[in-house]
């Protein structure tokens, strides 16, 4: 595989061959979850949290004002983590038995004698981190379950025949909208919206994406929705979402994207399908 700029020199190969991305605990809860302080030479870097009920939900939470130490720190507990979930051990036990170890000079340490204070969700404990800025929803099965309750395993039962759709912005609107495209490996799965005027918001996906178009459709919807529960107006939201790095299957929006504007959603409809 090359890099894609056939002048610069490319990577040698790994030996064996490319290697698959080391399991760890589920980042993303709708739990209430149960957190540690994580200090380093005084300051506060993060919390280390758990998911109250879920024994394979845990992670990192960094305090955003700490800037490159907190950047070095998350990462030492990221590797800690993958660590513990290779050794086996339940997201509690992987994050407990961290209380009061020594600090160390770029994770820091948990303080000996600290208790696990609870959160009501992740939302929270991020707004206690760093208050007033985004976060993102994560994916759209959280704990195994869809949102409205249902159980991605459908060995453990269907939950509701019909899926409840979350509050989330309009999905029609008679006026302009505003647009970015949905990108994955440079080509365009479909469209991120809002109107210009009003609250509509939502992800169109391209016919000829295919399947892959309409599966981005869940993080992207569940993005929007998130922002609606927060108060964002519906284009403010959009706009916030440009620069969102590129994920495996619902692709991402480039930082450099270009703002577009249609007349109306049948006209973006017209583009989508060209």
């Amino acid at each position: 595989m090359t890099s894609g700029f056939p002048d610069l020199p490319q990577a040698p190969p790994i030996p064996g061959g490319p290697r698959p991305p080391r399991g760890t605990y589920e980042r993303f809860t709708r739990q209430a979850v149960l957190y540690l302080p994580v200090v380093g030479r005084g300051e506060l870097l993060g919390y280390l949290w758990v998911a109250e009920s879920n024994a394979k939900a845990a992670g990192f939470l960094l305090r955003l004002a700490t800037r490159s130490a907190g950047m070095e720190a998350s990462r030492t507990w990221g590797a800690r983590l993958e660590e513990a979930f290779a050794q086996g051990l339940p997201a509690r036990d992987a994050v407990g038995r961290w209380v009061g170890a020594p600090e160390d000079p770029v994770a820091g340490a948990v303080p000996v004698g600290a208790r696990a204070e609870r959160a009501t969700s992740l939302d929270a404990l991020h707004e206690l981190a760093n208050p007033g800025t985004p976060r993102t929803a994560g994916p759209l099965v959280q704990d195994g379950l869809y949102p409205d309750g249902t159980p991605a395993d459908r060995a453990q039962g269907w939950g509701p025949l019909v899926s409840v759709r979350p509050p989330s912005y309009a999905v029609e609107t008679a006026g302009p909208v505003t647009f970015y495209p949905v990108t994955r490996d440079g080509a365009v799965l479909g469209f991120l919206w809002a109107s210009v005027a009003g609250e509509a918001a939502s992800y169109l996906a391209r016919p000829a994406a295919g399947r892959d178009g309409e599966v981005a459709a869940g993080l992207w919807l569940a993005r929007l929705a998130h922002a609606f529960g927060a108060g964002v107006p519906a284009v403010e939201a959009v706009r916030r979402l440009r620069g969102t790095e590129e994920d495996s299957l619902a692709g991402g929006i480039a930082a450099d994207a270009a703002e577009q504007t249609m007349a109306d959603l049948s006209e973006l409809a017209r583009l989508a399908g060209e």
